[in-house]
C-alpha cells in the first residue's frame, strides 16, 4: 500500500476524534448563550484544524526516521483543543464586566 493512502486512511480516523472529543465537551458544558457557544464551536474548529494540520505535517515528516516519537506527536496534538477549552473558560469567568 502506498504511503499515501496509509496518511489518508488514518487521517480518516484521527479526524473525528481530533474534532468531535472538544466539541463535545465545548457543547455539553457550556452554560453560555448562542452566539458565545456558536463563537467557541468556530474557533474550536480553527483550533483543530490548525493543531491537526500541523502534527500531521510534522508526522508525516518524522515518521520515516522516528515513528513512535511521530505517533506520540499525534496523541498529545489531541489536547491542543482541551486546552483551547479550558483556557476560554478560565478568562470568561475571571474577565470582569463593567
Amino acid at each position: 500500500m502506498p504511503d499515501t493512502t496509509a496518511w489518508l486512511i488514518a487521517l480518516g480516523f484521527y479526524a473525528p476524534l481530533h474534532y468531535l472529543g472538544p466539541g463535545l465537551v465545548a457543547l455539553l458544558t457550556g452554560r453560555d448563550n448562542a452566539t458565545q457557544r456558536k463563537r467557541l464551536l468556530i474557533s474550536l474548529a480553527v483550533d483543530c484544524t490548525l493543531s491537526m494540520a500541523l502534527a500531521f505535517a510534522a508526522a508525516v515528516w518524522l515518521f520515516p526516521s522516528r515513528p513512535q516519537l511521530a505517533m506520540a506527536l499525534l496523541l498529545v496534538s489531541m489536547l491542543a483543543p482541551y486546552v483551547h477549552i479550558g483556557v476560554t473558560r478560565w478568562r470568561r469567568r475571571h474577565v470582569t464586566t463593567p
